[in-house]
């Protein structure tokens, strides 16, 4: 069924009704299509609908939807999506996946990296001392590389955590 569901999507040549379709999956909190989301996340080349799928991953509060979220943002394909994608997982469990997330305080999209940053402020009594630790060493790794001052920000408030 989710097959036929996610072919039917992927082939309509009326995006708008394909977003309405998956935006009423998350007004009724139907988590029985979470699969066929993650599926569609996955697999879709349409920006526009991936970055729909995402936010009603988010409005679902599902965790399974947290990995194929993380490895959406990695995805170098989804350059101009990874700020909706950081977004939605401001409703989830993405704790584990802090480190995925932190490089990206870097990045040259101002909503990519204001979101990052917002995403690692959310867990400021939430993040172990090993945790704290190891964030800290990823940004200074970045910063190496990468001046941005958001960077300095992330880690001078990271080690006021400590």
């Amino acid at each position: 069924m989710h097959t036929n569901i996610k072919q039917e999507f992927l082939s309509q040549e009326d995006t708008e009704e394909a977003l309405q379709r998956i935006m009423h999956i998350g007004e009724n909190k139907d988590t029985s299509k979470i699969h066929f989301l993650i599926k569609l996340l996955e697999t879709t080349e349409n920006n526009v609908i991936r970055n729909q799928t995402a936010i009603t991953l988010s409005d679902l509060g599902d965790e399974r939807a947290v990995e194929p979220l993380i490895q959406a943002i990695m995805d170098p394909r989804t350059l101009g999506s990874r700020g909706t994608f950081l977004y939605a997982l401001e409703n989830l469990d993405y704790i584990l996946h802090i480190e995925h997330i932190i490089p990206f305080i870097g990045d040259t999209s101002l909503d990519v990296c204001a979101q990052s940053f917002m995403l690692l402020e959310q867990l400021k009594d939430r993040l172990s001392d090993e945790q704290i630790l190891r964030c800290q060493q990823v940004i200074e790794h970045e910063i190496k590389h990468n001046e941005r001052k958001l960077l300095v920000v992330a880690l001078d408030m990271l080690q006021r955590w400590r």
